[in-house]
């Protein structure tokens, strides 16, 4: 897979993790996906980049005070190219802006929103931060997907705002969002078979392993959980891991989707 040094407007550049528990959290990622972690930087609460082979995978920050102690979780970022303009566009298409944008030093802008069916995503204006520089090989984002319980009204959204064509699938209730012939993410619509009533939208990320199995057997021994044991579907084996701090994240083996 090629690296990358730049993600344009409207596509996948980041993804973060919020933990309430960064030690147990650190562990369990270093050993799930063998990631190399930073240091955390105080002047930005702690943050700390993971690298895989030297290359920028993913943010892990302890969880800000005020947020109640409730599970972690992980924030998908698009790119933005006028994070500001973006806000009025997002309230326009019926959005909703949780953080409105705020400068990291010169490494950019980041901003915080939610789909007017209540799925929240971030956008991310490079400065020096380019986000990710790898995707799509082992521990590095490979798919994001917007769960959602409305599906004609999120997908329109996603399309309009991010300037993508959304493509619904002919088999299950599913669009994906595509920038000329790349891929970019998709749109599932969520049911009660499938999805406890109580849970919200949400955007959950995918990470690239090199196998489903090997990864769940190293989120039990470091201390997370298999919430759905690894499966073969059309678009790879799939297994959906929970790490210590709360955060829910899907693995994937072969990954066909996107491909």
């Amino acid at each position: 897979m090629p690296t990358y040094t730049h993600h344009p407007a409207g596509t996948l550049t980041w993804l973060d993790l919020s933990s309430p528990n960064m030690d147990a959290d650190l562990a369990f990622y270093q050993q799930v996906f063998g990631w190399a972690i930073s240091e955390g930087v105080e002047e930005y609460g702690g943050y700390r980049t993971a690298t895989v082979n030297g290359k920028r995978v993913a943010g892990l920050a302890p969880q800000m005070p005020g947020m109640g102690g409730g599970a972690g979780a992980w924030t998908l970022y698009f790119a933005s190219a006028d994070a500001q303009a973006d806000m009025q566009r997002i309230r326009d298409l019926g959005g909703t802006i949780m953080v409105e944008p705020m400068q990291i030093g010169d490494q950019g802008q980041m901003a915080v929103a939610a789909d007017p069916t209540g799925a929240v995503f971030g956008l991310w204006q490079e400065g020096t931060h380019t986000g990710m520089e790898l995707m799509g090989e082992h521990g590095s984002l490979s798919w994001a997907q917007g769960n959602t319980r409305d599906l004609a009204g999120a997908s329109q959204f996603y399309a309009d705002f991010l300037g993508a064509r959304s493509q619904p699938s002919a088999e299950i209730p599913y669009h994906t969002l595509h920038h000329g012939e790349d891929w970019t993410a998709g749109v599932m619509q969520m049911d009660d078979d499938s999805f406890a009533p109580e849970m919200p939208p949400h955007w959950v990320a995918y990470f690239a392993v090199d196998n489903a199995d090997a990864a769940a057997k190293a989120a039990l021994a470091s201390g997370g959980q298999v919430l759905f044991p690894p499966s073969d579907t059309p678009w790879g084996r799939i297994v959906v891991l929970q790490d210590p701090g709360g955060a829910v994240f899907n693995a994937i083996e072969g990954q066909q989707l996107g491909a």
